[in-house]
């Protein structure tokens, strides 16, 4: 098969739209008035929505419904017949929908309760080389689409519309500039450029590969122009794209050897791997041991075994939570303060008992000395004694304290034999006798010390 047979099988042949109906669907789709003003605004609102919940059937929608196709092909193809009018009409057009989509989604992220970046906002602040070749066959799908009759297009544009994604990069670079999120602006921002500028680049080279005719006389110094310019334009946005691509693939890489290592070399003896985390942007791996340490020679080799996974270059950050034999020594010690606090209130408890069993005997002892007191003396209505603290008074006090009770003053002889038998029950115990009566009479002696 030559080449020249090759082409005819490329070639659109009668499936091919004619260049003037061509050209005015495409020009149609450049304005943003009426339907496509209206189909922006909800399309922009969709897709913040969709971001905001993490919803990708949301933000599918989005890309399917969005018109800002329409602007873009307009400058390739605009280019592509050296209409500069047209060109112009479309970047203004372009611009507004930019404006307008950045307006609303800020808006719409300002006053959302939800602050989080989920995984449909991520994955569209990093844009690579792949996102290049991505909007460039998006592009070339989308104008052979637009350049073929209606009934053989099939479901080229909505495909092309999710593939490229225009839609969301806006609205996420709205998610940073609400949250002040600069690598997140940026990043979309850039996204968005990539997607532009290639799928126009993709329309210019179509209609000229199509040769649609162009509306001016071209000269060779405006046809030098627009390839320098469009040259530029493109080595400027693909430039970034590969470095990120080339450090995506480092980080990819060095995950994955990294996993490995921590796979292989980690298992320390008498120790446990209770975590790890891998910072490829960082090249750093976090482990962290519990059991008996990590000893100096064991990092080493850790340290020397990155070699072997092609990480050389790799921190290693090791941390050891509690050891075994800190956990035991905190358990004993912890059971050690346990038992001082329970022999502590045993002691309490025994000295309260104690205390309660010399009350009881106290009592008991005042009882039956109050029965043999009242039996001596029919007077007497109550008879109390009570011990003094000597610790407090000082040793030259007296040890108790003898209250009586009596109907009627008692004479000086029964209070004598109140006090002798006193010393008796007593002891010998040094006390005083406190007489007090319901009816006083004479008093010849109210109080006496021994």
């Amino acid at each position: 098969m030559t080449f020249d047979q090759i082409l005819n099988y490329l070639r659109l042949g009668p499936d091919a739209e004619e260049p003037q109906s061509a050209m005015a669907a495409i020009e149609k789709g450049v304005v943003f008035r009426g339907t496509n003003l209206l189909i922006l605004v909800f399309a922009i609102l969709i897709a913040s929505v969709g971001l905001n919940v993490n919803s990708t059937a949301v933000v599918i929608g989005a890309m399917l419904i969005s018109p800002l196709m329409g602007p873009i092909v307009g400058v390739g193809a605009g280019l592509g017949v050296l209409d500069l009018f047209l060109v112009r009409r479309a970047l203004k057009n372009l611009g507004f929908a930019v404006g307008a989509s950045l307006v609303t989604s800020t808006l719409y992220f300002l006053i959302s309760p939800l602050g989080d970046a989920y995984s449909e906002i991520l994955a569209r602040t990093t844009p690579t080389i792949w996102d290049v070749l991505i909007a460039t066959a998006g592009g070339f799908a989308g104008i052979i689409a637009t350049a073929s009759k209606e009934n053989t297009r099939g479901n080229v544009v909505p495909g092309v519309a999710i593939a490229t994604a225009l839609m969301p990069p806006l609205c996420t670079a709205g998610f940073g500039l609400a949250h002040l999120n600069w690598s997140f602006f940026f990043g979309a921002l850039y996204l968005f450029l990539i997607n532009s500028v290639f799928i126009a680049i993709a329309a210019l080279f179509t209609i000229r590969w199509l040769g649609y005719p162009a509306t001016v006389m071209a000269d060779e110094r405006m046809a030098l122009r627009i390839r320098r310019y469009t040259a530029l334009i493109v080595l400027v946005t693909v430039v970034p794209s590969i470095y990120m691509a080339y450090r995506l693939v480092k980080q990819n890489a060095f995950h994955n050897n990294a996993s490995t290592f921590v796979a292989r070399e980690t298992a320390v003896a008498d120790n446990f791997l209770v975590e790890h985390k891998i910072d490829a942007p960082s090249r750093t791996i976090h482990l962290v041991y519990m059991g008996n340490g990590i000893s100096p020679e064991k990092e080493a080799d850790l340290h020397e075994h990155l070699d072997l996974y092609g990480i050389p270059d790799a921190k290693l950050e090791i941390r050891t939570g509690l050891s075994l034999s800190e956990l035991g020594k905190k358990e004993r010690t912890e059971n050690e303060g346990l038992k001082r606090q329970v022999d502590e209130s045993r002691a309490v408890l025994a000295r309260l008992a104690a205390l309660n069993d010399s009350l009881t005997a106290d009592r008991n002892r005042n009882e039956l000395i109050m029965k043999e007191a009242r039996a001596m003396h029919p007077g007497l209505h109550w008879l109390v004694i009570t011990d003094l603290p000597q610790e407090a008074l000082g040793s030259d006090t007296l040890d108790k304290v003898v209250a009586a009770h009596f109907t009627t003053y008692p004479d000086t002889t029964e209070i004598a034999r109140m006090e002798r038998w006193l010393e008796v029950k007593l002891d010998g115990d040094r006390h005083t006798l406190a007489i007090t009566c319901e009816e006083p009479a004479a008093e010849p002696d109210k109080g006496k010390r021994r």
